[in-house]
């Protein structure tokens, strides 16, 4: 039976109607259901499978008690060695969420260091994650660390360095990046099912269907990703990094802030070869084109 891993940011107290319609599907598919037992939003996503009679559900909690399961649901008791009510205490109980889960629905507020740790383990399982952007009342699918850096782009600088000192963003980025982490493999039918019920409908939108923009959008983001990094681990200021990639300070901020439509693909090679990164790209019969870039030697 498919499993569902829901959980949020702290800070968000009201579901958002789209996330509310996701769940009914996926409680109207009869999937299994993990949830966490903190305040915020894991609390009223628990309330709101309690208000649609969701009966396939399991609170996780670590240690002996959960501090909430409103829908008395069986509870799975996760065990951890350090010290209770400090973060590694309670991030034991959603490592395990994303190894027993298949898919995550996730409500982000664009901060949480523990809402991002979930998608970012669930990758590292190989497994696919959506994201609802709560400030943009929006969702992002992510399968790849493409997808991922695409996410990231929500965050403003501030929020990105508290995510350094708390968990090590890059340091887990770059992890990632050693492996392979596209998720197109087939799956079977019961994961397909839900993959379709959790990723947007993008049927509505004749742009986003379009190979053509896909590919332009997806080429764009790795070379944002890629110079918003370079940005980052040369602590450049918004206004020193104007001069390196020769543009205006509030390009800088467009490309920090992740506004892909913004940008053409000459634009953001440009501004590469201007900071020294050698851009390379490959090009495969029907199927996909590839690019990354690195620092010229």
């Amino acid at each position: 039976m498919t499993t569902v891993f829901i959980a949020g940011s702290i800070s968000i107290s009201r579901l958002h109607q789209k996330v509310q319609e996701r769940i009914n599907k996926i409680v109207s598919s009869d999937f299994n259901v993990v949830v966490g037992d903190a305040d915020g939003a894991d609390t009223s996503i628990q309330e709101y499978l309690r208000s649609y009679h969701a009966n396939k559900v399991t609170v996780y909690c670590t240690g002996e008690a959960p501090r909430n399961n409103v829908g008395n649901w069986p509870v799975h008791h996760v065990q951890s060695k350090a010290r209770a009510g400090t973060r590694s205490f309670f991030t034991a109980k959603d490592l395990e969420m994303a190894r027993n889960s298949d898919f995550g629905l996730m409500i982000w507020d664009c901060k949480s260091t523990g809402t991002l740790s979930n998608v970012i383990e669930l990758l590292k399982e190989k497994k696919k994650s959506v994201v609802f952007v709560n400030k943009n009342k929006e969702f992002v699918t992510i399968s790849d660390k493409s997808s991922l850096d695409h996410l990231l782009h929500f965050m403003s600088d501030h929020a990105r360095l508290k995510a350094e000192e708390k968990i090590g963003l890059t340091a887990k980025i770059s992890a990632l990046s050693q492996e392979s982490l596209f998720l197109d493999a087939p799956l079977d039918e019961a994961a397909t099912a839900t993959s379709t019920e959790l990723l947007p409908d993008l049927s509505a939108d004749p742009a986003a269907t379009d190979t053509t923009e896909i590919q332009s959008v997806k080429l764009r983001t790795v070379l944002m990703s890629a110079l918003t990094e370079y940005i980052m681990q040369a602590h450049l200021s918004q206004s020193q990094a104007a001069k390196v990639f020769g543009v205006t300070q509030p390009r800088i901020s467009d490309l920090t802030r992740g506004k892909v439509d913004v940008f053409g693909l000459d634009t953001l090679v440009n501004m590469a070869s201007m900071a020294g990164l050698h851009v390379e790209m490959q090009v495969e019969r029907n199927t996909s084109i590839n690019i990354s870039s690195g620092a010229s030697r």
